[in-house]
């Protein structure tokens, strides 16, 4: 199977690579929050992904992506649509219990499932990139075996608001995104932010399992 993509290459590319034509089923879309599947053919679950959405107000640009996206259109697709450049900030990769609901939507006897936990980052070429949400996106044990691989360690970062708050700007968190490791005089500050960040991922983790005790 192929490793998660960090730059440009979608979860639903890597979906329609192996089960054919993916589209999404959502649940609910809020200015808080977003539930939908990612499904197949079959009409069997492929992802489950949450979104949680910051605070702060949307541009006129990204309300127009963010009114597709509620209407039906996968989050990555869309941004791609509007000649985005994409990338993901991961904070966490973790296996996590399945509820009953989400079993049978994933056609699965498995109990557990792997979690990723990523900041979806989105600019233009001339612009600053933005954060459209936290996404969490629980893969069906078919695509995705609840495994941890050396890969998803790797990729495990800090969040933006931390790195920020360590004097890393912005751009250079885009622009490290996808390299294997800091510069050498940003990995304390890295560290640093990672530490800051774990309280942040604590919280994420609580909350995700809330949301999706009940369908």
């Amino acid at each position: 199977m192929e490793h998660f993509q960090l730059i440009q290459r979608l979860h639903t590319d890597v979906l329609k690579d192996k089960y054919g034509k993916i589209k999404a089923k959502v649940i609910k879309h809020t200015n808080k929050i977003r539930k939908a599947h990612l499904i197949d053919p079959k009409g069997i679950s492929r992802t489950f992904a949450l979104t949680f959405f910051p605070t702060k107000p949307q541009t006129n640009e990204i309300k127009i992506i963010n009114q597709e996206i509620k209407e039906g259109g996968a989050i990555g697709k869309t941004f791609r649509k509007h000649k985005f450049q994409i990338r993901k900030n991961v904070l966490d990769v973790y296996i996590i219990e399945l509820p009953t609901w989400l079993k049978k939507a994933f056609k699965t006897k498995s109990n557990f499932a792997k979690a990723r936990i990523s900041q979806f980052l989105a600019k233009k070429k001339s612009s600053t990139p933005i954060s459209y949400g936290t996404v969490v996106e629980i893969y069906s044990p078919d695509f995705r075996p609840p495994i941890i691989n050396n890969t998803d360690i790797s990729q495990i970062s800090a969040s933006t608001k931390t790195l920020i708050k360590v004097k890393i700007t912005i751009n250079q968190i885009w622009n490290r995104i996808g390299k294997e490791k800091p510069s050498k005089n940003q990995e304390k500050q890295y560290n640093q932010a990672k530490k800051l960040s774990l309280p942040l991922v604590f919280k994420l983790k609580e909350k995700i399992k809330k949301e999706i005790k009940n369908k």
